[in-house]
C-alpha cells in the first residue's frame, strides 16, 4: 500500500529539534519544580518513564524526572504512583511507568499476550512456565495478599538450567508472565523490588481499547512525544505494540487518510516525516532551548538512538553491556544537554557510604569548546545532581 501524497509543509532541522525538546520537557531544564500536574503532563507528553534497576547514580525514572525538574522528594513521586495511582507499571518502551489514561491500551496488550511475534522466540521459550506454576502463584496471591518474588522458593523438582543457561525460579517467571497478561499488577515497590497483587486489587476498572486504537498508539503517542518524526524515528520508541514494517506503513496510511497526521518534509534530511496537525500550528512560536542538564541513558529522549544521531549529531551507546576494556567513555555515561544540543558526556558514580558523587570522566563533543556559560551551567547542574542524590562531596576529574 503506497502512502505517498503531496508534502504539506517544509521545516528545517533546527525547528524539528526545538519541537522535539519541547515535547520532551527539555526546552528549559530544571526551570520548573515537579508538581503532581507536571508529573502527569510529562507522562502524557512523553508516553512513559522507563524503569531500570541500574543504580550507579539513581534509578532511571527518578533521574529522568530530575533532568527536567531538578531536586524533588522521591517519596512524593512514589505516592503519586503507588497510592494515588496516577500511573501504573506495564510495558511501554520497555518496563515503564505509564499514565493512567494509557490503561485501556495496556489492557489490549494484556489480552493478546504473548504477541504472535514471540511465539517461536528464544526469549519466550526460555521464560514460559507451565499452567500449574501460574495457578499456584495466583492462589497464593489470592489467599496471602501482596507478595514479592523472594516469597517464592525454587521447587525441589524444578530444573535450574535449560539449554546450558541458568533459569530464574519457575514461580518468579510466572509472576512476570502473569504481569504481562494482566492477571496481576505491581502494587508497590520495596527497595525497588516489585510487590505483586491480583490486578483487580490494584488497577481501576477501564474499557479495553480496540486493536486499531492500540496499533495507532504506536504512531500517535510516538508523535506526541517526538513532534516531527519519520517512521524510522518512531520504531522502538514504544515497543508495545510490536509491529512489523508492513503494519507500520498501513497505520501511517490510515492516519494520513483520516487527517489524524500530516506529512512534513525536513529540509536537510532524507525521507518522509509526519506530525500531529496541532503541533504544526505552533512551529513559529517555539522558544529557543536554553539551559544545561544531564540525560539518563534510559531517558525517552534517547529511546530512538538513530533519531539522536540524525537530529542532534550525537552517537550514543550504553556501555554498561560493553566489557570494561572496550568502553570508550565509561560504564554509566550521561549525555550533557546544553542550550538544545548534546555537547558532551560524563561518567558519574555515587558512593553512597561516603556521600560522594564522583565524576570519573568528562568528554566534550568534537567542535564544541565549552566557554564560561557552559562551565557555569555544568557546575550548577552537577551541584543540583549532588543535592538530589544526598552527596555532600562532589569529586571532579583532575
Amino acid at each position: 500500500m503506497s502512502i505517498r501524497r503531496a508534502v504539506a509543509l517544509e521545516v528545517d532541522r533546527a525547528t524539528v529539534v526545538k519541537l522535539w525538546l519541547e515535547r520532551q520537557g527539555l526546552t528549559r531544564p530544571r526551570a520548573h519544580r515537579l508538581t503532581q500536574a507536571a508529573f502527569v503532563d510529562h507522562l502524557e507528553r512523553c508516553g512513559a518513564l522507563q524503569l531500570d534497576s541500574v543504580n550507579v547514580v539513581d534509578r532511571a525514572h527518578y533521574l529522568t524526572l530530575w533532568s527536567r525538574f531538578g531536586a524533588y522528594q522521591r517519596q512524593t513521586v512514589d505516592r503519586w504512583i503507588y497510592e494515588d495511582r496516577l500511573a501504573y507499571e506495564y510495558w511501554g518502551h520497555e518496563a515503564s511507568l505509564l499514565p493512567r489514561s494509557h490503561l485501556p491500551l495496556g489492557r489490549r496488550r494484556m489480552r493478546r499476550f504473548p504477541p504472535s511475534s514471540w511465539a517461536n522466540s528464544a526469549w519466550w521459550q526460555h521464560f514460559d512456565t507451565p499452567l500449574a506454576s501460574r495457578r499456584r502463584v495466583l492462589r497464593r496471591l489470592r489467599h496471602e495478599g501482596p507478595l514479592e518474588s523472594a516469597d517464592f522458593e525454587r521447587r525441589p523438582d524444578e530444573k535450574p538450567m535449560r539449554d546450558g543457561a541458568w533459569l530464574p525460579k519457575e514461580d518468579k517467571r510466572s509472576l512476570k508472565m502473569l504481569w504481562h497478561t494482566g492477571r496481576i499488577a505491581v502494587r508497590d515497590r520495596r527497595h525497588f523490588r516489585c510487590v505483586y497483587d491480583l490486578a483487580e486489587r490494584v488497577l481501576p476498572a477501564t474499557p479495553v481499547a480496540s486493536t486499531r486504537d492500540y496499533h495507532d498508539s504506536w504512531l500517535l503517542a510516538g508523535l506526541r512525544g517526538n513532534g516531527v518524526a519519520s517512521s524510522r524515528h518512531l520504531t522502538h520508541y514504544f515497543t508495545a505494540p510490536n509491529l512489523n514494517a508492513a503494519e507500520r506503513r498501513r497505520i501511517i496510511a490510515r492516519n494520513l487518510a483520516a487527517k489524524q497526521i500530516v506529512r512534513v518534509r525536513v529540509s536537510d534530511l532524507v525521507g518522509e516525516f509526519f506530525a500531529l496537525p496541532e503541533h504544526l500550528d505552533r512551529l513559529d512560536h517555539l522558544p529557543e532551548p536554553e539551559g544545561t542538564t544531564l540525560i539518563c541513558p534510559f531517558d525517552s529522549l534517547l529511546w530512538q538512538r538513530q533519531r539522536a544521531a540524525d537530529l542532534l549529531d550525537f552517537d550514543y551507546k550504553i556501555e554498561i553491556y560493553v566489557p570494561a576494556a572496550k568502553r570508550r567513555y565509561g560504564y554509566y555515561v550521561l549525555p550533557i544537554l546544553h542550550d538544545g544540543r548534546l555537547v558532551g558526556r560524563l561518567d558519574p558514580k555515587l558512593h553512597r557510604d561516603e556521600e560522594r558523587l564522583e565524576i570519573r570522566s568528562l568528554h566534550l563533543e568534537p567542535g564544541f569548546t565549552g566557554g564560561a556559560r557552559f562551565e557555569r551551567g555544568l557546575e550548577a547542574t552537577l551541584e543540583s545532581l549532588a543535592t538530589f542524590l544526598g552527596a555532600k562531596i562532589l569529586d571532579l576529574p583532575a
